[in-house]
């Protein structure tokens, strides 16, 4: 975890200027090595804020979607896949960042 500590720490202060409190820092760490680390805020059951730091860019996101809900698409021999879709959402970068790891 030590590694991450810079990335955190730059995502939390882009979150207090960006997402309104009270926030909530979610990090998952995978057997590959990989991680996501998210700072959201809720804003109701159909609206939300979040901080993504997408890895394969070194870049920080910041997104809004309201009307969540999900869409499912049956595939033959009882597949389904659900995605995400929303009524409105809008997604920027607020930040890019070196990593300072392999």
């Amino acid at each position: 975890m030590e590694p991450l500590a810079p990335l955190v720490d730059r995502m939390r202060a882009l979150a207090a200027e960006e997402l309104p409190a009270p926030r909530t820092c979610k990090i998952r760490l995978w057997d590959d090595g990989t991680f996501d680390v998210v700072i959201y805020h809720g804003m109701g059951d159909d609206e939300r804020q979040w901080l993504r730091y997408e890895r394969t860019t070194g870049e920080i996101l910041w997104e809004y979607v309201r009307g969540a809900r999900w869409v499912s698409e049956s595939l033959t021999g009882n597949e389904t896949i659900y995605e995400p879709a929303y009524e409105e959402s809008d997604v920027r970068v607020v930040a890019t960042v070196e990593p300072p790891y392999k």
